[in-house]
């Protein structure tokens, strides 16, 4: 059943009963079809150990992210320092959006051996999700060093020399110091070059994928938190939250690179950076496992 928990990795594992999918249901029905909301109860009592498969059907009929996204993400950064291989990262990726195939890491692992970013690219399509890669391309630590010397030597040289102690001064908060800087001298924030990179590099399929990423550079401790903030705007709302967002932290809007069209509600993601193969729209298998080829 869908609620097994049982990995092939005694690193990683996820625990279904602990996971409040009645909250997740009301958040994801709540942007995207408000009048399925008194459903909740009922479908859940249906899907009783079914919750993966219920959350990638949903995903599919709304064409639009799945909502265990938002406890992969959760796990990911949890045990981040756990996932340097691709079997414990299968392993925990499949444990949130696919349970009931653990079984099939290594014989995934082995069919792609050398093909990894392939393999995880196909699950992330199949399963409506993040791709976990990805993830770690935002997780990348960030240089402030470096970033702080530019930052100096376009707007403040006689400052460069002082680029560590300040750094010193700052650990943990250093998103919090580019902000500051940013504002005090009416400048863009000196973070921006790193999220026009990323977003090049990123494959965001929505709106919550894109906000975690923006976050994570501006204000990491708040990245956790991507979904709340956007139901609190409302759908609809999205642009001008990010608009605000751009404005307050004085960066780029990341929707300038990385158009979202909402059509009704489905939800696409368009990369300006991205050919016209990659935007194309790709059709899901009728499986959410992989067959290969």
């Amino acid at each position: 059943s869908d609620s097994s928990s049982s990995s092939s990795s005694s690193v990683v594992s996820v625990d279904f009963e602990r996971i409040n999918f009645k909250k997740l249901l009301h958040s994801f029905f709540t942007r995207y079809d408000r009048k399925r909301v008194t459903e909740i109860d009922i479908l859940l009592k249906r899907n009783e150990g079914k919750e993966a498969k219920l959350m990638l059907m949903l995903a599919k009929r709304y064409d639009t992210s799945n909502p265990l996204n938002a406890i992969y993400v959760t796990y990911h950064a949890r045990l981040s320092a756990e996932l340097g291989d691709f079997t414990t990262l299968a392993t925990l990726y499949l444990s949130v959006f696919r349970p009931s195939d653990l079984a099939e890491v290594d014989n995934l692992l082995e069919k792609y051996r050398g093909k990894e970013e392939e393999l995880f690219s196909k699950l992330a399509s199949n399963f409506h999700a993040i791709n976990p890669l990805k993830i770690r391309n935002v997780e990348q630590n960030i240089d402030y060093s470096q970033a702080l010397r530019a930052f100096y030597e376009q707007h403040d040289v006689s400052k460069v020399a002082e680029v560590d102690a300040t750094l010193s001064k700052s650990v943990g908060k250093e998103a919090i110091l580019f902000s500051v800087l940013a504002e005090k001298y009416r400048a863009m924030n000196g973070l921006d070059p790193i999220l026009k990179s990323r977003l090049e590099e990123s494959d965001c399929k929505d709106y919550i994928s894109l906000l975690q990423l923006y976050l994570a550079i501006f204000h990491p401790a708040c990245t956790s938190s991507a979904e709340s903030m956007l139901s609190r705007y409302g759908l609809g709302r999205e642009t001008e939250l990010f608009s605000t967002l751009a404005e307050k932290f004085r960066s780029t809007n990341p929707l300038s690179i990385c158009k979202i069209v909402n059509k009704g509600d489905e939800s696409v993601t368009k990369n300006k950076s991205l050919d016209k193969k990659t935007c194309a729209s790709r059709a899901l298998p009728q499986s959410p496992m992989i067959v290969a080829h």
